[in-house]
């Protein structure tokens, strides 16, 4: 694997964020299911993120909350009530055997095994599994879930075309459609539709900017810095071998502002490290470099202040930034000339929804 090319797996790059993303709805509607049932305690259910690992006992999971149903939760000496917590773990994107369940279900039994831990309900949900390794879980008594018989048909039908729309976006031109019937089968579910529309909005502007004329378009390349630090390019695109432009995505809702640290962030965190990275890579050290924050939301005065201090500061000969907001994008799809795309924006990227 050293020796291959940094584009040999960009394919799977694809493939596995793709997967990530829709376990991520998957999560946030079984977070949803548990709170509208009362299994869990309302605020205190934690999905897996960047920098958070939801914990229970000295094992992380993808989805942890504490529960205080009669025969999970015990009382204490002193009198206080301890909860049982649900622990759950999910796999997108195949049929799961009962080799691939095992790692798992080793967990669940070392959880058991651990003192002071109250009752815990334990949950797999995969797309399918094998007789013997469906047999397996309900053996060792943890929940074989799917999206279908947790969310019924709607729903799984919306996370299965999720996935395929995401692996083929990153590629490829977006169907309109698709868009449209993925808002309709996962809007439902707490959240989703603004979660949705920040993920999709990746893959439109990685689409504009094809239509627009760049040769080359990237998603989602994380870059590091000689101490450490890590920056996520959201969009890169190359254009007639001269120009080279960095793109920051945030798609919200035209009536949310998009808090100030993601622009402070971009512009003094993410910015240096991306440049850096530029000025050694050996294709485009040479072209003229461009960082673009692009937004549907609003942005504050203090972003803006923020903003134009730091374009003043810098100097033309090393690069540019630039602020694309809502009513500029929309120009940049009319100017593709692709009415499914500048429909596909306008309905879902400038409407305002009620949430």
């Amino acid at each position: 694997m050293f020796i291959q090319p940094d584009s040999n797996y960009d394919s799977m790059i694809a493939y596995t964020r793709a997967r990530l993303v829709t376990e991520k709805f998957l999560l946030l509607a079984i977070k949803d299911w548990l709170k509208k049932l009362g299994i869990v305690s309302y605020d205190k259910v934690e999905i897996r993120e960047v920098g958070t690992q939801p914990k229970v006992g000295t094992f992380v999971w993808d989805l942890t909350a504490p529960s205080y149903l009669g025969f999970m939760a015990k009382p204490t000496k002193g009198g206080k009530i301890k909860p049982g917590f649900i622990a759950c773990d999910v796999c997108l994107g195949g049929v799961v055997n009962s080799t691939g369940i095992k790692p798992f279900i080793n967990k669940c039994v070392t959880l058991r095994a651990l003192q002071n831990i109250g009752a815990c309900m334990q949950i797999f949900v995969a797309d399918k599994y094998t007789k013997n390794a469906f047999d397996l879980l309900k053996q060792k008594g943890i929940i074989p879930a799917t999206p279908r018989n947790l969310f019924g048909k709607e729903v799984a039908e919306g996370l299965t075309a999720l996935s395929e729309v995401l692996r083929k976006a990153a590629e490829t031109a977006i169907d309109p459609q698709q868009f449209d019937q993925l808002f309709d089968k996962l809007g439902k579910i707490e959240g989703v539709s603004r979660q949705l529309r920040g993920a999709l909005f990746e893959y439109l502007v990685a689409d504009v900017l094809r239509k627009d004329g760049s040769t080359q378009v990237r998603m989602n390349q994380v870059f590091k810095s000689d101490d450490g630090r890590e920056a996520e390019a959201d969009v890169i695109s190359i254009k007639d071998n001269r120009l080279v432009t960095f793109v920051e995505c945030k798609g919200y809702n035209p009536d949310r502002e998009v808090p100030d640290k993601h622009l402070e962030r971009w512009l003094h965190h993410s910015i240096p490290i991306f440049f850096k990275r530029i000025k050694t890579h050996p294709d485009w050290k040479k072209l003229k470099v461009r960082f673009e924050f692009w937004t549907t939301g609003s942005l504050s005065q203090e972003a803006f202040k923020a903003f134009n201090a730091t374009k003043k500061k810098i100097k033309k000969s090393r690069y540019t930034v630039e602020l694309r907001l809502g009513h500029e994008i929309l120009k940049i799809c009319k100017s593709t000339k692709d009415s499914g795309l500048v429909n596909t924006f306008q309905t879902h990227f400038m409407r305002i929804y009620s949430e």
